[in-house]
């Protein structure tokens, strides 16, 4: 899985096309309300969408029939992608936010042709609009179904707006579509999903557990341990420690980077050279952070966040939605990486302990004596694909594999603005990667900063 942004997306020119519902029901409104982060996510969107995308690659033009079939099969499969959001009426609930479930059992898709894109600007742009447009949570349907048709190799594509889908879902959806489309385009095409694909487990269930938890005392070790950690960021929530030169409450068009910091034998010498001192790769990451800070600003201390996934029981493994969770973590910076990745290790367990109190309840309990100074937080994120639906395998599919993963699949965010930094670290059988979002004012202290991470991570 390469991970990266629109506007580094490989798009190679062809003719775009995408399926909308010919005719769907929209359903009654859903009696739980939406999680704690599609919540936040939502109040926070301000009309705009927040999207995820993932594409694969097909030999040949598309199957126009069989790529049908295969997103109405699939979209009939996860009851995320049965929900649009609505705000509540009543003027003393005007933030609450609530689940409309359309019926989405006999779904219908029309194709329709976009354009002809003859340059990869012209991809990059049209896509751009067409995902903006759907991937709308306040509308049927929050998702973009599409593809780039060409004589020698076509991209399918998919795109969700975030309050529908993590980072995990993008490995679902192009796993699982690839799957299906492989198969209607074979002679029978009769293929029957739950024949093909694991039980992919109700997010609406997950939301509905989400909801019945019960806010925890104010005495909470979890709520004391969360009020400790925004203490000591002065209570605001945690920013990028080297300065940025934007001031507080100023957004910014948003910069953005895609490196490999190790191809796939130094990422399989990492890995095990992390084993051999006894911490995770993980914390090698966030030690390598806490090391550049250190190296950079003198500060012995760097606070941040990490997102946690919330998939803890098998049957959300094939889950689609969003089912994270927020962990915040102090790294501080020892004597050099390894020590400083053991000492992670160690404050990473009890970071995990506080992740099970969702980041709407924190605001709640804490109120006041929390400011948030910028929109964005910083992030560090790590996701080994390798362990994902589908796992991570080569670019290229091996003849004689047993269950074939898609052809260069990528994931893209949308581009927008920005006020602080979020680092995506993926590992694949490619390597080890990173995907940075920024203020671009910042662009020569973040790209300082990452060079700092790439030699800490690079040496042995």
């Amino acid at each position: 899985m390469h991970i990266t942004f629109l506007d580094r997306f490989e798009a190679r020119p062809g003719r775009i096309l995408q399926w909308t519902p010919s005719e769907i029901s929209t359903g009654s409104t859903y009696p739980v309300p939406p999680t704690s982060n599609q919540q936040l996510h939502l109040a926070g969107s301000r009309g705009d969408t927040t999207w995820l995308a993932a594409t694969f690659d097909v030999p040949g033009p598309i199957d126009t029939d069989a790529l049908r079939a295969s997103f109405e099969e699939w979209t009939s499969r996860h009851d995320a992608l049965s929900c649009s959001f609505s705000q509540a009426e009543e003027a003393d609930e005007s933030s609450a936010l609530f689940v409309d479930v359309a019926d989405v059992v006999d779904l219908r898709l029309r194709e329709e042709t976009v354009a002809d894109a003859r340059t990869p600007e012209q991809v990059r742009e049209l896509l751009g609009e067409r995902l903006d447009r759907w991937c709308n949570p306040f509308a049927f349907p929050a998702y973009f179904l599409g593809a780039i048709t060409r004589e020698d190799q076509s991209t399918v594509i998919c795109g969700f707006d975030h309050a529908i889908c993590d980072g995990w879902s993008m490995s679902i959806a192009i796993t699982e579509i690839s799957t299906l489309y492989r198969e209607y385009t074979r002679a029978e095409r009769n293929p029957i999903a739950s024949d093909l694909l694991p039980e992919p487990g109700s997010f609406l269930n997950y939301c509905f557990r989400e909801s019945a938890t019960a806010d925890p005392e104010p005495g909470d070790h979890r709520i004391s341990g969360w009020r400790s950690f925004l203490r000591s960021c002065g209570g605001d929530t945690p920013h990028f420690p080297v300065d940025l030169g934007l001031p507080a409450g100023t957004m910014s068009p948003q910069g953005t980077d895609t490196r490999r910091l190790l191809d796939a034998d130094e990422a399989e010498l990492f890995d095990q050279n992390c084993a051999d001192h006894r911490h995770s790769s993980f914390g090698a990451i966030l030690a390598s952070i806490g090391l550049a800070t250190t190296q950079l600003t003198d500060k012995r201390d760097t606070r941040l966040l990490f997102p946690v996934h919330t998939r803890r029981e098998p049957r959300h493994n094939h889950t689609f939605g969003w089912l994270v969770a927020n962990a915040p973590i102090t790294v501080t910076s020892m004597d050099d990486l390894h020590s400083t990745a053991r000492a992670v290790n160690l404050a990473f367990h009890e970071s995990l302990s506080l992740s099970s109190v969702s980041s709407r309840q924190v605001l709640r309990s804490l109120g006041p004596e929390v400011s948030p100074t910028r929109r964005d937080i910083f992030s560090v994120s790590y996701a080994d694909y390798r362990t994902m639906p589908g796992g991570s395998r080569p670019r290229e599919s091996r003849p004689g594999d047993s269950q074939p993963a898609p052809i260069n699949p990528q994931q893209l965010s949308r581009v927008s603005s920005a006020d602080d930094v979020q680092f995506w670290f993926s590992r694949t059988h490619d390597g080890l990667a990173v995907r940075t979002r920024f203020p671009a004012p910042a662009a020569q202290a973040v790209l300082t900063f990452l060079e700092c991470v790439s030699e800490i991570l690079s040496t042995p």
